[in-house]
C-alpha cells in the first residue's frame, strides 16, 4: 500500500460570541449585525461567503469589504475562495463542489503549485524519446467505485499513441489531510503535509525550519515518483 508520513492530530474550535437579549428589539437588533470574520477586525460582515456545497449547505460566514476574496464576481471566505480557484471552471458543477467544511481541493492545488518544479522534474527526468508532458491546470473530482469522490491533479507522459504514463495528486472525501501518491494508478506513498501536522498541534517553527521540513516532504514525494516511474513499460 505503499510508505505513511502520519502524525499527530488537531481540532480546531472557531471564536464564538455569546449573547443574551432580552425584551429589547434594539438590542436584538444590534446582536444580529455579524462582524467580519477576519482576525482582528471588528468591521461589520456585510458579505456572506457565497459557497454553496453540492449538499446545498452554505458557508455562510461573513465578511467585511476589505477582506472578502472576489472570484468572477462572487466574494468568498479564504478558505472557499482557494477551493474555487483550485477547480477552476469546474466550480459552476455543483457535483464537483466538495463539503462545505473540505480543505482537500485547495490542498491538492497548492502541492501541485508550490511543489510544481521539484515534482515535475521528477515526472520530466523519465521522458523518452518522443514522449512529452501535459499538465493539469486545476484540480480534477473523480468518483470512485465506491462512490466516494476524491480531488486529484497531476501530470500525464503521453507520445503519439496517447497516455503512457500519469502521476496523480490525490485527497480523498474522508481525510481531507492525506495525500495519497498514485503513479499508473497505483498508490505508492500516502502523507500528511508537515504544515498540517503543525497547525494540527498549534505549533511555530522558525522559517528556516518550514522550509527544510517543506523540501523533505517534497523530497518524499520526488523519490516515490522516480521509483514508481521507473519500471514503466
Amino acid at each position: 500500500m505503499g510508505e505513511r508520513w502520519l502524525e499527530g492530530e488537531w481540532m480546531a474550535v472557531p471564536n464564538l460570541i455569546l449573547a443574551s437579549v432580552v425584551d429589547d428589539p434594539a438590542m436584538a437588533t444590534r446582536a444580529t449585525v455579524a462582524v467580519c470574520r477576519e482576525r482582528g477586525c471588528s468591521a461589520p460582515g456585510s458579505l456572506e461567503c457565497a459557497y454553496v456545497d453540492s449538499r446545498a449547505r452554505p458557508c455562510a460566514t461573513r465578511w467585511c469589504p476589505r477582506h472578502v476574496h472576489r472570484i468572477g464576481g462572487q466574494g468568498y471566505c479564504r478558505r472557499h475562495a482557494s477551493t474555487v480557484a483550485a477547480l477552476a471552471g469546474k466550480a459552476t458543477d455543483p457535483r464537483a463542489l466538495p463539503s462545505v467544511d473540505y480543505r482537500g481541493a485547495s490542498l491538492v492545488s497548492w502541492i501541485c503549485s508550490e511543489g510544481v518544479s521539484t515534482l515535475f522534474e521528477a515526472v520530466a527526468s523519465t521522458l523518452r524519446p518522443g514522449e512529452v508532458v501535459f499538465e493539469d491546470r486545476s484540480v480534477n473530482v473523480v468518483r470512485l467505485a465506491a462512490g466516494e469522490r476524491r480531488w486529484e491533479q497531476g501530470w500525464r507522459i503521453c507520445d503519439r499513441h496517447g497516455v503512457r504514463s500519469k502521476v496523480m495528486i490525490c485527497v480523498g472525501e474522508d481525510d481531507d489531510s492525506l495525500i495519497w501518491l498514485e503513479v499508473d494508478d497505483s498508490l505508492v506513498a500516502i502523507a500528511v503535509p508537515p504544515w498540517i501536522t503543525r497547525r494540527r498541534a498549534n505549533q511555530q517553527v522558525a522559517p528556516a525550519r518550514d522550509a527544510s521540513d517543506r523540501a523533505q516532504f517534497y523530497g518524499f514525494l520526488t523519490d516515490h515518483i522516480r521509483r514508481g516511474l521507473a519500471g514503466r513499460a
